[in-house]
């Protein structure tokens, strides 16, 4: 399934991979990147400010952070961190 992830990265321009086997992300990728920490970051660590152990709360933000929609998480980040 790595390989397929890989490949999957590739086609669409998220990472390049150079002769020697290095990766590196490209600006769509390190965007896509970056979304994904905040994402995991407020997930987590709102999971653990409920009471969730963090292991548990980490591990959950995992799955979460991937399949939350735009509109969901920026909803749930306004509601943790209201302005």
């Amino acid at each position: 399934s790595v390989s397929i992830a890989m490949k999957n990265l590739r086609q669409k321009q998220h990472i390049t991979v150079t002769d020697a086997g290095y990766i590196y992300l490209t600006d769509s990728g390190r965007e896509i990147a970056e979304m994904i920490y905040e994402r995991h970051q407020l997930i987590s660590s709102w999971l653990i400010r409920l009471g969730v152990p963090e292991e548990i709360a980490t591990e959950d933000a995992c799955r979460m952070e991937h399949v939350i929609s735009k509109e969901s998480f920026e909803a749930l980040k306004k509601h943790v961190f209201p302005s």
